[in-house]
């Protein structure tokens, strides 16, 4: 028994270091200073308690370990996705927002409706949150579209179409269906 308590933590430690390295992923930051570093990259705080953090940080491939404020980087991008940073001109509700600059978006589709994926620390559940926004091509108005009520949106958005409607109303389309129903609608 003296021994199984040195080795559970021993096992704790692991995991908890294991989970640290798994938080860096392959990617890329653009500065202001037009450098870019490509390396691992990391966003987020490791832990209990996942949150976005104000510096990105990297480590490079020769090594070095950089941390870097998010109001120098115009944008990154860590695994499969690109963080763009936004100007947004107003507060949308539930996240937040203000119209501070250094917020960053996940483009998801492009076209003529743009679709972005927003992450935030959510505070009630100390995790980290996604919303998607939905926005016209070169417009600063971004529309969050809500788990409930994001047809209602997209409806109005596109359009009285009898072929949107139709597609809205369909069974086949659920809220993690959303990229490929804006893909659809804009062509």
């Amino acid at each position: 028994m003296k021994t199984a308590f040195p080795l559970l933590l021993l096992l704790f430690g692991c995991i908890l270091t294991n989970g640290q390295e798994s938080q860096f992923l392959d990617g890329y930051i653009v500065t202001f200073a037009n450098d870019t570093l490509v390396g691992k990259i990391k966003d987020r705080k490791s832990g209990l308690r996942h949150e976005l953090t104000d510096k990105i940080q990297i480590k490079l491939n020769n090594g070095r370990t950089k941390k870097i404020k998010k109001k120098n980087i115009i944008s990154y991008k860590r695994g499969s996705e690109v963080f763009v940073r936004t100007h947004l001109t107003e507060q949308i509700p539930i996240i937040n927002l203000t119209n501070e600059t250094n917020y960053f978006l996940v483009k998801v589709v492009s076209g003529p409706a743009e679709l972005y994926k927003h992450y935030f620390n959510d505070q009630d559940s100390g995790t980290i949150d996604w919303v998607y926004l939905l926005n016209s091509k070169n417009s600063n108005i971004y529309k969050r579209l809500p788990f409930l009520g994001y047809k209602k949106i997209l409806k109005k958005h596109f359009g009285p179409s009898s072929e949107i409607n139709a597609k809205l109303k369909s069974k086949k389309y659920r809220y993690v269906d959303i990229p490929a129903l804006v893909q659809e609608l804009n062509e």
